[in-house]
């Protein structure tokens, strides 16, 4: 546990301090027991001091153990404050391992230490490399350092004025051990070695932009007034200059930064007098240019007060223009300001002391969506959500009181549109040349409409936490399939004992038909989770919704009224006929829910043409060509706060509710669409209705029409599992008797009948599911075949490497350590005889994607039955 201030009460102190007295107490055991043996005479002393340390011992044992809970405890509390923050922070040692980091941190510096990330990606510059070097020395020195640099990461559009990154980066360093222990120059090696760093990164770059902002109008005001056609100048209560602009220093022969020990009165012609020490004074100065010549100039000026002391500031007009020049010049002026304000590419708002808005330009009331003089002469908060009035309240009540500077916030604005967010730059308006402790004048406010980039972010958490879920809900239904494989299969061994007639076998159709249930649940995660088989081919959308009209129309009932509006030239889309018609199903039958079974569920297809990339969670949509489905309801709508969670599994609201269902619809509706390379979006208004729409890819012709040969038999279980492929129609190779009992179908269970061989086949079986392996090694070997069980890929590699020979190896694809793909690409160089089944929860697709040469193996679907292995594994072996 790394140390902290308060050392006594740091429970790893403790339970430091516990096992030392724990240690001592113990070798006073060991001592009174060596005593008692060695002094048998004085037994009654020794022994009552052997139960007295023995007593102690278990006290302090007692203490020990509580002491270290108290300290795992207290270490997983800290681990949660650093996980926790919105800044990146992350714990290295010495070697710049990484110890302890936070998500920002993982998503920002990857596996890279701090230092050496931060010297990757430093901007060039010499203010950056000074920051980086200070940094170095503190790593060096085992000092704290805070800096402000710049970094040149991936560009991104956020970055409104150059490409570069600002972070605040600081390092700490953490000690095990008390540090003033060590003395000299070798002591920064040994504290090194029980040094930890703490770094804690923090992205200014959006205040860097608004300070940039700031300073960039500010500059642009400085200058504006900087190069006036008039003399403006600035003096004390006894006349010595503090500022001069160019006009005036020009006209006086005096350079800007060089009034240092001038008085106005230095330059003022014979027998004129300065200007009274009034708070507004005009009148007529004559001032003598350095040719020596006197001029008459217009004086006005005017005197304030800053940090306690009288001042005066003037304006000094000579050479007075004509009107038409006046004119001109009064324009330029005007049109400066208003590029700098009405033109401005952000909203400005200007707001006196008490929050009241005095003026603003149109940016700014375009956004908030009202005239001028709806805005004018009322207060900010007006025109802002309940829940951001107390933070604004009380970030401009820190500028007036001189708590900071300038304030940053995200506030919600009362316009049409719900969600819109404006992110606000708010900082003090004082006299251009006032000091910081001069009056405060009011606010200006800068706005930054930020509802497309918030927006976005929300879309994109929630997209990665929908895959996210995905990946979970994929590895639940491989665990899940791997058991029902091991159910569904001993049930059929048990079926072979107990025929019809046995008083057990209808309590073994009830398991297996159980058990095919709970495969249907699981093809329903993995559907989610994108995972699932598919067997997609091109169809023509208008055709198919004539045929699932029908079903429709049933489903909803008399009461709801099912209209179609179809596009033209919609094309083909790709995708598995019967998953499609789920999807469709599924959402229909959320709208006859949503509906209470009245109303009017409208069904339009339509085509749309994506020129962009479409970002979805951790996938890329690529523009092209789409079909797009809308299912729209007149139902109740869906609430805002459920908008984001309507996908996840097992999510639903309808609570209590008999024949409510698993809360899998959605979820499956999602995975099938992005399994088939589309995306979903829904729009819902509560009271009004909800509209789903569903993007798939646009195919011009349908090229997969002739692709299915006419000589190809595709035999199918129960459940529409493909589980025999036969390339031609003539003679089949065996006879599959199809029997129907009690409504299950038990022919997959029937396995095919052969002549056994003369010579057995030999068969590796590996899989790391024991019950699976089990049941497949009994019935495979009930079949005559001889078989070798492996609970791993290593294990088989064993007897493979022992030059056993296999005629056929079965192996699961996904399992720790190796993997099957792996085992399979191994074996197939050392043996490319030799005949490979696959077996796997996942698609096909899915499988096929780690595996080039996926067309020279067989493959089987989790979860299986006797009959799927046996007849799969009968054809593998006898084909040629």
């Amino acid at each position: 546990m790394l140390c902290s201030s308060k050392t006594n009460s740091r429970p790893d102190k403790l339970l430091q301090s516990n096992l030392i007295k724990l240690a001592f107490a113990l070798v006073l055991l060991t001592t009174s027991i060596i005593l008692f043996l060695l002094y048998p005479e004085h037994h009654l002393l020794l022994t009552s001091l052997t139960v007295f340390i023995t007593s102690y011992c278990l006290m302090i044992a007692i203490k020990t153990l509580d002491a270290g809970e108290t300290a795992i405890s207290y270490g997983g509390f800290a681990n949660e404050i650093i996980k926790n923050d919105f800044k990146a922070r992350q714990i290295e040692n010495p070697n710049g391992d990484i110890i302890i980091r936070n998500d920002p941190a993982k998503d920002l510096l990857k596996d890279t230490p701090t230092l050496k990330f931060i010297e990757r990606f430093l901007a060039e510059g010499p203010s950056n490399k000074a920051a980086f070097f200070r940094l170095q020395t503190a790593y060096k020195n085992l000092r704290s350092e805070k800096v402000v640099l710049s970094l040149v990461l991936t560009p991104t559009k956020d970055l409104i004025f150059n490409d570069l990154e600002w972070f605040e980066i600081s390092i700490r360093p953490m000690y095990l051990r008390k540090p003033e222990i060590f003395d000299g120059a070798f002591s920064i090696k040994k504290i090194k070695k029980e040094t930890y760093f703490y770094w804690s990164i923090n992205n200014i770059t959006a205040q860097k932009n608004m300070e940039h902002v700031f300073k960039e109008e500010t500059s642009l005001l400085h200058d504006f007034l900087d190069y006036m056609p008039i003399g403006l100048y600035t003096v004390d209560k006894d006349y010595n200059l503090e500022y001069i602009n160019h006009n005036m220093a020009d006209f006086i022969g005096l350079s800007t930064t060089d009034i240092n020990n001038h008085n106005l009165s230095e330059f003022l012609a014979t027998n004129t007098s300065l200007p009274d020490r009034k708070d507004l004074w005009k009148g007529t100065v004559f001032f003598t240019s350095p040719d020596g010549q006197v001029h008459e100039t217009l004086v006005m000026q005017s005197s304030f007060r800053q940090n306690d002391k009288i001042k005066m500031r003037g304006i000094v007009l000579h050479q007075l223009p004509g009107e038409n020049e006046l004119k001109q010049r009064l324009s330029s002026a005007s049109d400066k300001i208003s590029w700098l304000f009405n033109h401005a590419p952000v909203g400005i708002l200007f707001l006196n002391t008490d929050g009241v808005i005095t003026d603003g330009n149109q940016v700014a009331f375009d956004f908030i969506e009202q005239p001028p003089h709806n805005i004018i002469q009322h207060q900010l908060q007006t025109f802002i959500k309940a829940d951001d009035i107390t933070n604004l309240s009380q970030g401009l009540n820190n500028i007036l009181t001189r708590q900071q500077n300038s304030i940053t916030m995200d506030i919600h604005l009362k316009t049409t549109n719900q969600n819109s967010v404006a992110t606000l730059y708010i900082s003090s308006m004082q006299h251009f040349h006032a000091g910081y402790n001069s009056p405060i004048n009011g606010f200006v406010v800068y706005i930054i409409d930020t509802t497309r980039q918030k927006s976005l972010e929300q879309q994109f958490a929630q997209a990665q936490k929908m895959q996210a879920v995905g990946q979970l809900a994929g590895g639940v239904a491989h665990d899940f399939n791997n058991l029902l494989t091991a159910m569904i299969g001993f049930t059929d061994l048990l079926l072979q004992r107990h025929g019809v007639g046995d008083p057990s076998f209808a309590d073994l159709i009830q398991i297996k038909q159980n058990a095919n249930r709970a495969a249907g649940l699981v093809r329903q995660l993995l559907a989610f989770s994108r995972k699932q088989p598919l067997q997609p081919k091109l169809i023509d959308v208008t055709d198919n919704f004539a045929e699932l009209s029908h079903m429709l129309k049933r489903i909803l009932g008399e009461q709801i009224t099912l209209k179609f509006h179809h596009g033209s030239e919609l094309g083909f889309i790709k995708v598995d006929p019967v998953q499609f018609s789920q999807v469709i199903i599924n959402l229909a039958v959320n709208a006859k829910d949503a509906m209470n079974g009245n109303g009017l569920l409208t069904i339009s297809t339509r085509t749309e043409t994506l020129h962009e990339s479409h970002r979805f969670g951790g996938d890329t949509i690529k523009p092209g060509d789409f079909v797009v489905i809308d299912v729209s309801d007149n139902g109740c709508g869906i609430p805002p706060e459920n908008l984001s969670r309507i996908f996840d599994p097992f999510f639903s609201t309808k609570e209590n509710i008999v024949g409510s269902g698993t809360g899998l619809g959605l979820a499956m509706v999602y995975g099938i669409v992005r399994q088939t390379e589309g995306f979903i979006q829904v729009s819902s208004i509560v009271g009004t209705g909800t509209t789903f729409s569903i993007f798939l890819p646009r195919f011009e012709t349908n090229n997969d029409a002739d692709s299915t040969s006419d000589n190809q038999e595709i035999i199918t279980d129960h459940n529409g599992t493909p589980i025999l492929k036969v390339q031609e129609k003539i003679a089949p190779p065996v006879n599959i008797n199809q029997k129907i009992i009690v409504g299950l179908n038990v022919s997959n269970t029937i396995d095919r009948t052969h002549t056994a061989p003369a010579k057995p086949a030999r068969i590796l079986f590996v899989e790391d599911e024991d019950s699976v392996r089990t049941f497949a090694v009994r019935a495979l070997q009930k079949k005559g075949y001889e078989v070798i069980g492996c609970n791993s890929a290593e294990n088989a590699l064993e007897h493979t490497n022992n030059n056993e020979h296999f005629d056929l190896m079965v192996t699961d694809m996904v399992m720790p350590g190796m993997s099957g793909a792996e085992l399979t690409k191994t074996l197939k160089e050392q043996t490319p005889h030799l005949k490979v089944i696959l077996a796997s929860g996942y698609s096909e697709e899915i499988v096929r994607q780690e595996l080039e040469n996926f067309d020279d193996f067989d493959f089987i679907t989790k979860p299986y039955s006797l009959g799927d292995l046996t007849a799969k594994v009968f054809d593998v072996l006898n084909r040629n």
